[in-house]
């Protein structure tokens, strides 16, 4: 915790930065390769290279009070929950909330995205891996390279990235997941909320479900808007002076 003083850079002032140390969580064995803030600041996620505690969830909700005061009672935070072990059969690379706070999803090199209920039991909600078409199958031949044709470097290189960045939209609506692919093609690939429905060989109806196409290599990153821009068209009936005060509006969120 810490906060900015020296604002005043007309009177020669400098910005400085005041930090100290409130909590230690202490609980993964190889490095720390992605965080992740509950909304409401009452959990911290965090994602290993480790096989052993992949992710482990910090019940942090007594920051509060420590961020009142000069020393903290209990220095050390132990794991409050240890999610991923048997599930992701890979290295999680990154985690993330919904904005509400009902769900966490992890990314690993399954390749898999997987949904957590980030309540009660912290339990699996949906696994989303290779059978949905929006990932690669790892699956090699007797010659040892990837079954599909020319896949097989795309594959390793993207292994190679310590971090695999997805997104929730801003509305809630869906998560963007990286390192996907179709036909050959690296994708960033939309889950939508609804059943968590991918947009894959098999066609789907799902608001949100969507590939984005344009990237030559797989992709590492996603980050969405935190803004929500009002996206609604004015019919001809606003145009004319028509009620626009109950017109419903619609909105959108930008991806990068």
């Amino acid at each position: 915790t810490g906060n900015l003083v020296g604002n005043n850079a007309e009177n020669g002032e400098e910005n400085t930065e005041h930090w100290r140390r409130i909590k230690i969580c202490r609980g993964h064995n190889l490095d720390v390769v992605g965080v992740a803030w509950a909304p409401d600041d009452s959990h911290l996620v965090t994602c290993s290279l480790d096989s052993e505690t992949p992710i482990i969830v910090w019940k942090l909700d007594d920051l509060v009070a420590h961020h009142h005061q000069h020393h903290s009672t209990k220095m050390i935070c132990s794991p409050f929950k240890i999610l991923g072990k048997g599930v992701h059969t890979s290295t999680v690379k990154g985690v993330t909330f919904d904005p509400a706070g009902s769900y966490l999803a992890s990314s690993a090199d399954d390749p898999a995205i997987c949904i957590w209920r980030a309540y009660d039991d912290w339990g699996l909600e949906r696994r989303i891996d290779s059978s949905t078409g929006i990932f690669r199958s790892g699956k090699k031949n007797a010659s040892g390279s990837n079954t599909d044709n020319g896949e097989a470097p795309a594959a390793e290189l993207a292994n190679l990235s310590l971090f695999r960045r997805i997104s929730w939209s801003t509305d809630g609506t869906h998560v963007c997941g990286t390192n996907a692919t179709i036909r050959g093609k690296n994708v960033a690939s939309m889950v939508s909320r609804e059943g968590w429905a991918v947009s894959g060989e098999k066609a789907t109806s799902a608001a949100g479900a969507a590939n984005l196409v344009g990237h030559k290599q797989p992709v590492v990153c996603s980050r969405h808007c935190p803004y929500l821009m009002d996206a609604t068209k004015k019919h001809g009936s606003d145009e004319e002076g028509g009620d626009d005060e109950h017109r419903e509006p619609e909105y959108s969120t930008l991806l990068a």
